[in-house]
């Protein structure tokens, strides 16, 4: 909805719904290409397949002997064969093994020709040019021997369109040949954060002020998310100051553009007044959703933005509910949040706001295989969002909840 003035009808969407609006608006960047040593928490563009077998030979396992398909003499429940030469990691030559023949082998090296086990070491009785094994070792299943192609076959799919890029990641695109990865840019993301009362982090705090919370805040959880924060301002609540700092950072050609403070009824809640002013379409001003009732999301031009409220709490959540959604999609890596799973409450929980969908900010654990739910303390770092129906005063102990985890919880597949 494009302004005709400086206010905007109200455009009031549920959570699903205002879901549905940031997906419609978002695509992601285009694509890069990148090293591998600088590729970590990036987002593949393209299926990454396997250009070669691993491993690309026979290999063994052990340090031990590769031997032939028959010993040289057996007898007393033992088994000797002859020692013809001997393999270290990386050694190149082939060799063929005749019948009654064994080679000294290290792990990794090239299994020769002939060759059907190896034996470790610790059970041989070598002798320099002989080497005695018991016959029981001749019968093991276990051979110690990875075969040419027995991790992943040529053509083979490694790495997914729209994988974050772990360590393990890594290892396994280096050991198949890769060194330059295409993956989507990174999304330039700037933070503004409005109110009179907020100074800078490291300045004085004077009487009637605070720190801006939530510049930190924002940075960290934009870095959580494998994005860099390029620009991060507080300004006072003046109108014609957000505006001016605004058009820079659309000019500065940033991908998205956050904001907190200033949304809501009051005489100081400008930025509905100051998107107008930067010509921005408004998708939805409003959700059914406390926190965050007054809260704004639209496009100026091609720049998705986001005007948050102000209480970091409010924010924290917002922006796991709202934000990482267009995060992943912008990056290329999906289009939702993570799904939601039951969990226990441990005690019973009072809802101040009746008739509205609620979203807290939670403690999630697991005991004894079961998954349980707490509200956050104020000072405690949250690792899930409950999702709390409307129309309730109370959710018991015992009850089964909804939540989101917004923290990885060991042990718990999800």
């Amino acid at each position: 909805m494009i302004r005709d003035s400086l206010h905007y009808p109200t455009v009031e969407h549920s959570l699903p719904d205002a879901l549905t609006a940031i997906s419609a608006q978002i695509l992601p960047l285009d694509q890069e290409k990148v090293s591998l040593i600088h590729a970590l928490a990036r987002i593949s563009a393209v299926p990454l397949l396997s250009s070669r077998p691993k491993p690309s030979y026979d290999q063994s396992t052990r340090d031990g002997f590769a031997l032939s398909s028959h010993p040289l003499s057996n007898g007393d429940n033992k088994a000797v064969f002859k020692v013809i030469a001997e393999v270290a990691a990386g050694c190149r030559k082939e060799l063929f093994l005749q019948p009654g023949e064994a080679v000294r082998i290290m792990t990794g090296g090239m299994i020769p020709l002939g060759c059907v086990r190896v034996v470790p070491f610790e059970v041989c009785n070598d002798s320099g040019r002989k080497v005695t094994i018991p016959e029981f070792e001749l019968t093991r299943r276990q051979r110690y021997i990875r075969f040419l192609g027995s991790d992943s076959k040529e053509g083979a799919l490694l790495v997914s369109a729209g994988t974050r890029l772990l360590p393990d990641h890594l290892l396994m695109l280096a050991e198949n040949g890769w060194f330059d990865l295409p993956v989507y840019k990174q999304p330039r993301v700037a933070v503004i954060c409005t109110g009179s009362e907020l100074v800078e982090l490291g300045e004085a705090v004077q009487p009637g002020q605070k720190v801006s919370g939530n510049t930190i805040l924002l940075s960290a959880l934009l870095q959580a998310h494998g994005v860099c924060c390029s620009r991060s301002i507080t300004v006072a609540d003046k109108a014609d100051v957000i505006v001016e700092q605004v058009r820079q950072l659309l000019d500065d050609e940033h991908d998205m553009i956050i904001s907190t403070g200033g949304m809501g009824p009051g005489k100081f809640d400008l930025m509905e007044q100051v998107f107008a002013r930067v010509g921005g379409t408004v998708l939805y001003n409003r959700l059914q959703v406390r926190p965050g009732k007054f809260t704004l999301f639209g496009t100026v031009g091609k720049t998705p933005f986001f005007g948050l409220p102000g209480p970091p709490p409010a924010v924290r959540i917002l922006f796991h509910e709202l934000i990482v959604p267009a995060l992943n999609r912008i990056q290329g890596c999906g289009n939702g949040s993570s799904k939601l799973i039951d969990a226990v409450l441990e005690s019973t929980l009072s809802i101040k706001q009746t008739g509205h969908f609620n979203l807290k900010g939670a403690i999630v654990r697991t005991v004894e295989g079961h998954l349980l739910a707490r509200p956050a303390g104020k000072m405690e770092p949250i690792n899930a969002i409950m999702h709390l129906e409307g129309g309730r005063t109370a959710a018991k102990q015992g009850e089964s909840v909804k939540i989101r985890l917004v923290e990885p919880l060991q042990g718990l597949a999800v």
